[in-house]
């Protein structure tokens, strides 16, 4: 059969000339509203925005680079190594909560990468999901190649998730000098303060204080700049606390480095100081932390061979002396010592000021805690409980029970306590670096016993009874 050429020719003309938007509306009604699908992105396109924000995090351009991560996970939902670089992006800008989510998506669609195991399974270890650290870790340790940081991380985790497994845990045991030795030399040629500080603080919240001390100990010995020496030093003498130490290893390092040279200290590490006061510095630190006298009393008795002019060191040893075994001969000289060299100093004046209550004579103290409080900035609870005892002793008891609510008012007072706990975490970060016990509960250490007896002593009181005097303010020994 065959089609007269003019027909097509006219047909062609019709369709040329037809009404599209017609024709579109006619087949419409036959077939409805045709949703056009979307074009699918294609794996090529998926790996072209990944190695941009790979290119972008190697220049630490983080931020960009997270966008290019993302668009990337959302063109292939089955790739792991978006959600890699998303997490490493986000903990390098300090998102540490959603770099761990990236890494939890990582181990979703690569149930065996490396690096999403360690993070994960340490994490676990950190919150006690032990059973869930212990698969994690586990199989790490099976198919893993860590770097030395990385390993020693990793040593302090399985520690932690194996713990009631004593034959594990001693095996693994057995690996600790060389992991530890390791990581020190990995860490010693060029390893920046907040990276020193980052592997400690991680093994910290791992419950791996010792492993945290071995560390810093061993890399006080190693030929490091004197900033970071002086951020190991530092943080030596709070580690060695934390681990119940007698002072002993933060004595022998500092006389270790200071036969060459003084002492550098965070965060003044460019204005080394002598060995009296850093051993000085270090004392107080441990008495911050919960020092119960003793490693702080040799390290402050040190100081003084160094130096026997030291008002502060005179004035520290004679309080946790004072507190611990009473107005003793020498007690009584190290207090007159110290307010001979610093008259003016507060701090000295409330020491010798409770001597003398402690003696028995507190009509001798009470003008040294007034001067005290007058020389002071603010009102001090230690000095102001310390004149309410002197006020009852010598029957002024209005006036201790007045002192007594001043000082118990300014404890309540949550300004006060935020005041304060803002200090204790600056420290944290500016001194030490390092939280081996939190804010609230350095708090806690120092002034819940005195709010407890000022309570108590208001108390008796305001009751017509006898309050319980003569009892030391401070349980760290430090002033």
């Amino acid at each position: 059969m065959t089609i007269n050429a003019s027909l097509l020719i006219l047909c062609a003309s019709c369709v040329v000339h037809a009404d599209q938007d017609f024709v579109h509306q006619e087949f419409e009604k036959i077939v409805g509203h045709v949703q056009l699908p979307q074009s699918k992105p294609t794996v090529r396109q998926a790996a072209k925005e990944y190695i941009i924000g790979r290119h972008l995090a190697a220049s630490d351009q983080h931020i960009p680079a997270i966008a290019h991560f993302r668009r990337s996970a959302e063109l292939d939902s089955k790739s792991a190594a978006p959600w890699a670089g998303l997490a490493i992006s986000f903990s390098a800008v300090g998102r540490q909560e959603s770099s761990l989510l990236a890494w939890n998506e990582t181990l979703k669609r690569d149930h065996l990468h490396e690096d999403a195991l360690l993070v994960v399974g340490l994490d676990d270890a950190r919150n006690g999901r032990f059973e869930l650290g212990q698969k994690k870790l586990a199989q790490h340790w099976l198919i893993g190649n860590p770097t030395p940081v990385e390993a020693l991380l990793r040593f302090a985790g399985l520690r932690s998730v194996f713990r009631s497994q004593e034959q594990l845990v001693c095996a693994i045991q057995l690996e600790s000098d060389s992991i530890v030795n390791n990581a020190v030399h990995s860490l010693a040629p060029a390893a920046s303060p907040p990276v020193w500080l980052g592997v400690l603080q991680q093994l910290i919240d791992l419950s791996a204080n010792d492993l945290a001390l071995e560390l810093t100990s061993k890399a006080i010995q190693q030929n490091l700049d004197n900033r970071e020496l002086g951020t190991l030093l530092t943080v030596l003498p709070v580690l060695e606390e934390s681990n119940q130490g007698d002072g002993s290893i933060t004595l022998q390092r500092y006389e270790e480095v200071a036969s060459e040279q003084q002492i550098p200290l965070s965060p003044k590490w460019y204005e080394p100081v002598s060995l009296s006061d850093a051993l000085s510095i270090a004392a107080q630190s441990m008495s911050i932390i919960g020092d119960d006298g003793d490693a702080s009393t040799m390290l402050y008795r040190t100081a003084l061979e160094s130096n026997p002019l030291n008002p502060l060191v005179l004035n520290n040893l004679a309080w946790i002396l004072l507190n611990h075994v009473g107005p003793t001969e020498e007690v009584q000289q190290l207090c007159i010592a110290a307010l001979e060299l610093a008259p003016n100093a507060a701090y000295i004046k409330d020491t010798v000021g409770w001597m003398y209550v402690l003696l028995g004579e507190p009509e001798k103290a009470i003008p040294l805690f007034l001067k005290a409080l007058e020389s002071s900035n603010e009102p001090s609870v230690e000095i102001l409980d310390h004149l309410g005892d002197a006020f009852w002793l010598t029957n002024r008891k209005e006036e201790a029970f007045e002192v007594w609510q001043t000082a118990l008012s300014i404890l309540e007072s949550e300004e006060y306590r935020q005041r304060v706990l803002e200090g204790f975490l600056g420290m944290a970060r500016t001194v030490w670096g390092i939280t081996v016990i939190t804010p609230e509960q350095l708090y806690d250490f120092e002034f819940a016993d005195i709010t407890r007896r000022l309570k108590e002593k208001l108390t008796a009181a305001d009751e017509g009874g006898v309050p319980t005097l003569g009892i030391a303010v401070q349980r760290n020994g430090a002033k």
